[in-house]
């Protein structure tokens, strides 16, 4: 049984403290995370093409379920240490629009795409606290040593020229957020 993702305001959830600036910064994750980084900051890129997304981001999107779209699946790095696991997804008009762009990110950050573009407009962030057994968390996990009991998460649209797409951050267990 799949349980499903309660996504709500930043200002309804119960979220803890160190992880309030990082879940409710308008900016971009890169550049904080950059800053934060006791090593040096890597991405590391896990999945570059053609999904199906799961039923919440293709209601978000106003995009049909199951209609494929290019998803893009990193985890940003201090080091060696995972600290967010990063699922984008691309509608096919989206894509299209940004193609030359999107294919050459590679192991670069999406986020340096997206936040040196001037005509950049960002949706409201929504976050989410993901338990056990809800696809994003498990997707999030699957690349960890040990899966924690809960991770929490943070969503939002973003536009380039008027097109969208979706971002969803999940905050790995790190020294960054414990020490805050």
């Amino acid at each position: 049984m799949k349980l499903w993702t309660h996504w709500q305001t930043p200002e309804l959830a119960p979220i803890p403290a160190a992880l309030r600036d990082w879940l409710t910064d308008t900016g971009s994750l890169t550049r904080q995370l950059q800053q934060a980084c006791q090593q040096s900051f890597s991405v590391a890129l896990l999945h570059s093409g053609w999904q199906r997304p799961l039923p919440d981001e293709s209601l978000l999107l106003g995009q049909p379920l199951g209609q494929l779209m290019f998803t893009r699946e990193v985890q940003l790095l201090d080091g060696e240490q995972p600290q967010v696991y990063a699922r984008s997804l691309v509608p096919v008009n989206t894509y299209h629009a940004k193609r030359a762009r999107f294919d050459a990110l590679g192991n670069q950050s999406l986020g340096e795409m997206l936040f040196n573009d001037p005509q950049l407009q960002r949706g409201p962030i929504q976050v989410a606290c993901l338990r056990p057994g809800q696809p994003l968390f498990k997707q999030a996990s699957r690349y960890l040593q040990q899966a924690p009991l809960t991770l929490w998460a943070r969503r939002s649209c973003f536009y380039l020229a008027g097109k969208a797409m979706l971002v969803n951050e999940v905050f790995l267990p790190s020294d960054n957020w414990s020490d805050q």
